[in-house]
């Protein structure tokens, strides 16, 4: 996304944050959608963000990978080879 398109969407999302506000407000601190609020306001940082790291030249911040799996080590003999004497 251009970083012209993250503004207008940044926009979007500060009116429906504000309207969010305004029905947090008027029904006495209840709200149909709790976590409405945290989320938009955590998508609006990280466009935030993403339009600064494209300013500064820096990779965009990408998701953390998951943890690889360690693969099995071979298995070691367990018995000592019996020698004759």
């Amino acid at each position: 996304m251009a970083p012209e398109e993250m503004r207008a969407k940044i926009a979007d999302l500060h009116r429906e944050l504000s309207i969010e506000h305004g029905t947090r407000a008027t029904a006495g601190g209840k709200s149909r959608n709790y976590g409405k609020m945290k989320t938009i306001r955590r998508t609006v940082a990280r466009m935030l963000t993403a339009i600064r790291a494209k300013e500064l030249g820096l990779n965009a911040p990408k998701p953390a990978k998951k943890a690889a799996v360690p693969t099995a080590a071979p298995a070691k003999p367990t018995a000592k080879p019996v020698e004759e004497k």
